[in-house]
């Protein structure tokens, strides 16, 4: 089972994601947006897949992401953005990078399962143990020896005599290898090729031209015929294993994510899924830049790679996709015809990173991208590292609980929220029992545990959106948004008394805690609101401890 965890403030979405997933291979696990909620979700930990909604009801998306990524287990989990949005305003809301794949809403069970299958499996399983490569050569000779050194490198083989048998071949077996030879009778190489690569089940198997001669004319009828590369017979083994590894036929686990094309060309668009086979990305092609707009405003390739040679204003296709992408992040390659060479160093300025001219061998294309795509992982990893500092700077270390730091910003934005949606606003300032004795007793790790537990339980507790945090010391506070004080003492006291039940330790030390409240507008001013609830703590410790004393009423439950 796939462990997920799914986001969610609908009630409505919540039932359909169970419904959709009840009998899948996917561990379901809802929770909502709250902090509270978030928290529980670090707590449980363990999850592969997190599906959050592009604009969550009770917290920023994009800082969800950040306080889940900064748990250290969970900092590789895959981030799945739900949303019925299309337009510019999700790439407003979100930083792309954050996020793995985009599910869009509405969903049916089988678009949902699809994503996150495709999210899930960053290592696909294939079913072949052993890579295929189908030899087509009219020569039986050429035929076994090809085999013989393809079966030294650890390849299955199957032969084919001439071109046609090997494209009934490709389409029943589909091999991870196609080595034809360019001269043969009924149908040569090059046309081989041609065919090859207007089948879409088969089209995007590398394909090597095998050849006697290989000199420019052969260069570039291979190149218009989809070939990826020439192998000069009399052909060695370690030729033929240099292409190989070069290609990445075999199983590649080291993944760069996204890449699409644009390109009105479908040959053109083959030979570039072939050549870049050695990143194991995810190759997406859209036909016109209108296509490409509408992809790039709900996902952030890690390459774009733009055919200029049909465009009318090359340089405005350049400046227009790296203003669609608002960032100097992903390689942006211009490929065009060798009449274009003039604007090669203006398309530079207007936002390609690289550019490449028609016709190109695959290594001159593996070289070109391969450097950029080393410099841009390391700039997205300082970034990634740069987002998890800043929201381990709001996290408290020792509990999971928000900090005092995170606090001040929270109450100060949930007041202005309050003040202006003329809502209440309820606070609880809370305060461990005899703390001290503990450590004295039983050492600061008791001490520890006993707050990370105290801690636990107001996680496990605390109601809706309300956000809980360490205020300092033996101190927590909770902030209740829009919720009344008789709400929150009710909430409160549930709180005190797991508290107290609860044995803490192999020394079983049941905890009591003591808590002062004040509530915005009801009883306190927003300045005073941490003060009168300071006060009211104030008054519970004199009067007995293991109660909670709100600043009108005094509510005392003891265990």
């Amino acid at each position: 089972m796939i462990r997920t965890a799914i986001i969610e403030d609908s009630q409505a979405l919540t039932s359909v994601y169970k419904t959709f997933l009840s009998d899948s291979e996917f561990d379901v696990n809802m929770f909502n947006s709250t902090v509270s909620d978030i928290n529980r979700l670090i707590k449980q930990g363990g999850f592969k897949l997190i599906i959050c909604p592009c604009f969550p009801k009770f917290q920023n998306g994009p800082q969800i992401v950040q306080m889940i990524k900064a748990d250290p287990e969970l900092s590789n989990c895959a981030f799945i953005l739900s949303t019925s949005m299309q337009q510019e305003n999700v790439k407003s809301e979100w930083d792309l990078r954050d996020i793995d794949a985009i599910l869009l809403k509405p969903f049916d069970k089988e678009s949902l399962i699809r994503t996150l299958n495709k999210t899930g499996r960053t290592h696909p399983q294939k079913t072949r143990q052993i890579p295929l490569a189908l030899i087509i050569d009219d020569s039986k000779a050429v035929r076994n020896t090809l085999a013989t050194y393809l079966k030294a490198l650890d390849f299955d083989t199957r032969t084919a005599a001439d071109g046609m048998q090997g494209l009934k071949m490709a389409s029943e077996l589909l091999p991870d290898l196609i080595l034809v030879d360019v001269e043969m009778p009924v149908m040569d190489g090059f046309e081989f090729c041609k065919k090859l690569s207007k089948e879409p089940t088969i089209k995007h198997i590398p394909t090597i031209v095998v050849s006697g001669t290989i000199d420019e004319t052969q260069f570039r009828k291979g190149f218009r015929a989809g070939a990826i590369d020439f192998l000069e017979k009399p052909v060695s083994q370690p030729a033929l294993a240099a292409i190989i590894e070069s290609v990445s036929v075999k199983e590649n686990f080291s993944s760069t994510g996204t890449t699409v094309i644009l390109s009105k060309d479908g040959t053109l668009s083959s030979i570039l899924r072939k050549t870049l086979n050695f990143l194991n990305s995810s190759i997406n092609t859209c036909t016109t830049l209108d296509e490409l707009e509408t992809y790039l405003c709900v996902t952030t390739p890690d390459i774009i790679i733009l055919d200029l040679s049909e465009s009318e204003d090359k340089l405005r296709v350049c400046m227009r996709t790296r203003t669609l992408i608002g960032s100097d992040s992903p390689v942006i390659i211009a490929v065009a015809d060798e009449t274009d060479r003039d604007i090669m160093f203006q398309c530079f300025k207007y936002g390609a990173t690289e550019f490449i001219i028609k016709p190109f061998g695959r290594d001159e294309v593996k070289a070109r991208i391969e450097n950029h795509i080393k410099l841009k992982r390391l700039q997205d990893e300082l970034v990634q590292k740069n987002k998890i500092l800043e929201s381990l700077a709001y996290k408290d270390k020792l509990t999971g609980l928000m900090n005092r730091r995170y606090f001040d910003k929270a109450l100060k934005d949930e007041i202005a929220k309050a003040q202006t949606g003329n809502t209440n606003l309820s606070f609880l300032m809370i305060d461990l029992d005899n703390f001290k004795q503990v450590n004295d007793a039983y050492g600061h790790d008791t001490g520890d545990a006993v707050l990370k537990e105290i801690a636990s339980i107001i996680i496990d507790n605390v109601q809706g959106n309300a956000v809980s945090c360490r205020y300092g010391g033996e101190e927590f506070c909770i902030i209740y948004p829009d919720t009344s004080l008789v709400e929150a003492i009710k909430n409160s006291e549930k709180i005190k008394r797991f508290c107290a039940l609860k044995p803490i330790s192999s020394h079983r030390i049941f905890q009591t805690i003591s808590g002062g409240m004040s509530s915005f507008p009801e009883t306190s001013s927003a300045e005073d609101l941490v003060s009168d609830a300071d006060k009211c703590l104030y008054k519970a410790k004199k009067a007995g401890k293991n109660r909670i004393i709100a600043n009108i009423e005094t509510f005392s439950q003891d265990s």
